[in-house]
């Protein structure tokens, strides 16, 4: 941390670990702990989009230019948060099998697998928590990936 209170002036967090690290040293001396309450985090979230302790905005399972995860992964850390919509470039809510999806997908995190078969196709989608757990994106363009970008 440098004496502007900057986390890492270079701007890189290498995984979602090190984002929640450094969002804990920021803490320690800048405005504290003061996280969302959970109606405000849940409607981020929903709409594929969550803010950092320093108000920059990111996805959900991401972090800022500046080092520091999301609320979403800080929270994370402590229990049970609102879960991951699949961003709407990776999968269009208006289809008709979109609710199929999101079920699907619920039950797979609720059952701890790594994924589902797709109720339309058969194939196997990984899920946003085993997506997550991995800690980065693969540019393959996943349904569920926690990282895609607003």
């Amino acid at each position: 941390m440098n004496p502007a209170g900057d986390v890492n002036p270079a701007g890189a967090a290498d995984d979602a670990a090190a984002a929640v690290r450094n969002a804990h040293q920021w803490f320690e001396t800048n405005s504290g702990w003061a996280p969302p309450d959970p109606e405000t985090l849940a409607d981020w979230v929903a709409d594929g989009v969550c803010r950092c302790p320093d108000e920059c905005l990111v996805a959900p399972a991401g972090w800022c230019a500046h080092g520091l995860a999301s609320w979403w992964l800080i929270l994370a850390e402590l229990g049970p948060v609102p879960p991951l919509v699949p961003h709407g470039t990776r999968l269009d809510p208006l289809r008709p099998d979109y609710g199929a999806i999101l079920a699907a997908h619920q039950a797979a995190v609720a059952e701890g697998s790594p994924g589902y078969a797709d109720p339309a196709t058969g194939l196997f989608v990984l899920t946003a928590a085993y997506l997550l757990e991995r800690g980065f994106c693969c540019d393959q363009g996943c349904r569920h990936c926690p990282y895609v970008r607003p």
